[in-house]
């Protein structure tokens, strides 16, 4: 499997996929920016006309594809945003769908940077204007749990490529996250694709660590972690942990509640783009 990300398809995920904290429960998080996200040297947009619900994207050695797609999508990966972290436009902002494969040519991009090269193509294609604000939304701060952390710390590889790798897979109602070299940042903003609010690494670990996660898909995340029935199921054995339960038996830390100002993006003006 190439690196990158890949949607839902038919209910299957694979995905490869911080916040300072202030004094009590004051926090802040921006979209991750870049000064100048580099266009791509080729790009063919063609409209999705398929009517189907599942789509994947993905990017590899200096090529990003994208089958059935809504502009939304393309947004929210642009920016490496969350749904929730967009608002604005046109209702056909989340229902045109469009194919997209777009190149960089011989250079050292790396397969996360192509998602930024979104950016420029969406400006220039269909046209997108937008403006950051800043608001108040329900946010989870990762911390460290009662009994300390029970992660692996990295250990470099004395020969070959020592990268850091993050597999994420999801289906038959189970989800499982595989990482090296990765650090807590990058963990908390993978559980926020999953938990639908923004994840905050507030556990102080500043190292890279390598983890595995395995939690049940059957109970997503709820307003302040798993309910009184998902925790009398995991404890008969009726069911696997919830997200919650996982990532503290499993890796020593937990996802406490709060609040906080998280930017967001604002769409004020955007068209569908023709094809080529």
């Amino acid at each position: 499997m190439h690196n990158g990300w890949i949607g839902k398809v038919a209910g299957f995920v694979l995905s490869t996929i911080g916040l300072c904290a202030a004094s009590g429960a004051a926090w802040a998080q921006s979209p991750p920016k870049s000064p100048s996200p580099r266009a791509f040297d080729s790009a063919s947009i063609k409209p999705n006309t398929s009517g189907s619900g599942g789509f994947s994207m993905g990017t590899s050695h200096g090529r990003l594809t994208a089958t059935n797609v809504s502009v939304q999508t393309l947004v929210e990966k642009a920016f490496l945003l969350k749904e929730f972290q967009v608002s604005g436009g046109p209702g056909w902002l989340a229902t045109e769908r469009y194919d997209i494969v777009a190149k960089i040519d011989a250079g050292t991009i790396s397969d996360d940077d192509l998602w930024l090269s979104l950016q420029p193509l969406l400006a220039d294609r269909f046209h997108l204007k937008f403006h950051r604000e800043l608001k108040q939304l329900p946010v989870y701060s990762l911390v460290v749990a009662k009994n300390g952390p029970k992660l692996k710390t990295h250990v470099a590889a004395v020969e070959g490529k020592d990268e850091p790798t993050m597999r994420v897979s999801i289906g038959s109602g189970k989800g499982k996250i595989e990482a090296t070299k990765t650090s807590l940042s990058r963990l908390a903003d993978t559980l926020g694709n999953h938990l639908d609010r923004t994840v905050i690494d507030n556990t102080g670990l500043r190292g890279e660590y390598d983890f595995k996660l395995e939690w049940a898909q059957e109970h997503p995340g709820e307003e302040s972690g798993p309910s009184m029935l998902t925790s009398l199921q995991e404890g008969l054995g009726l069911a696997g942990p919830s997200m919650f339960t996982a990532v503290q038996e499993q890796l020593g830390l937990k996802p406490e509640s709060a609040k906080g100002p998280v930017e967001t993006i604002v769409i004020d003006a955007v068209t569908k783009a023709s094809a080529n």
